[in-house]
């Protein structure tokens, strides 16, 4: 039944039930003045059909069975009580369920507490099923002694005894993911070394390049008489060239170690 067509028969269902109401009071003697008013249980079992089928758009389906057990009582007009009773049965079949339990150590345990988004559940790991609203939920399990295990969930309509259950670790508290490092971000330090390390192997190579040029010609001219401050010139050079070699080396090996052992990965 739609909203607009539901709100139409309860307001025909008001109507109806003020007629009857008006009727019936012209065929009953007059009250005193002094004595208290009659109740209207019948124009309450109306305004709970109608606050029922609000709930029940609003997707807040334990409210709503709340007030359609109302109008579906034995006191309700006859009309109200099959609406309330049909809409109820339907209503029921969509809510969504679970059952807890928590387990320690390979066995069943019954001592925790459960609370479903802030509230407590009564009896809630006693194997019977617990009706939740639609949508997303936060169940926490506590123990004594401090022991906390979180479970987040989404209840989908019509979804039956689903099972949500704690683990827990006697004398240990539970054990609780760690969040997981953002991938994204860029790996900086590794980046940096191994650029360095690929720039000292680069001058390392020139350098050496370097040096072999001047050693030929060097022998091509005075070896081996060359004067004392050329040979030297060669030899620092090719001491740059090996400690540039070593430097980029190293670099580079400590570039894939930080990368390798980036908990990122």
């Amino acid at each position: 039944m739609s909203l607009i067509a539901a709100r139409f028969v309860s307001a025909s269902l008001v109507a109806a039930v003020a007629f009857a109401s008006t009727s019936a009071s012209a065929d009953e003697p007059a009250v005193s003045a002094g004595a208290p008013a009659p109740a209207a249980p019948k124009a309450e079992c109306v305004a709970q059909l109608d606050r029922a089928q609000s709930l029940q758009t609003a997707r807040k389906l334990r409210d709503a069975r709340t007030s359609y057990l109302t109008c579906s009582a034995a006191g309700c007009p006859e009309l109200v009580r099959e609406d309330c009773s049909r809409s109820l049965v339907e209503l029921d079949a969509a809510m969504p369920t679970v059952v807890f339990s928590a387990r320690a150590d390979g066995r069943d345990v019954t001592d925790a507490r459960v609370l479903l988004d802030g509230e407590a559940v009564a009896s809630a790991l006693d194997g019977h099923s617990v009706a939740l609203d639609p949508g997303n939920h936060v169940v926490r399990f506590e123990r004594s002694g401090g022991s906390v295990f979180e479970v987040k969930l989404v209840a989908r309509e019509g979804e039956k005894s689903r099972a949500v259950s704690a683990t827990f670790v006697s004398g240990t508290d539970p054990v609780v993911e760690k969040p997981r490092v953002e991938s994204g971000r860029f790996p900086l330090l590794p980046v940096i070394l191994g650029g360095t390390g690929l720039l000292a192997l680069g001058g390392s190579f020139y350098v050496r390049l370097k040096a072999d040029s001047d050693a030929d010609s060097l022998r091509s001219s005075c070896a081996p008489h060359c004067d004392q401050s050329s040979r030297d010139a060669l030899s620092d050079k090719l001491v740059v060239a090996n400690v540039a070699l070593g430097i980029g080396i190293g670099a580079i090996a400590l570039a894939a170690a930080t990368w390798l052992f980036d908990p990122r990965h």
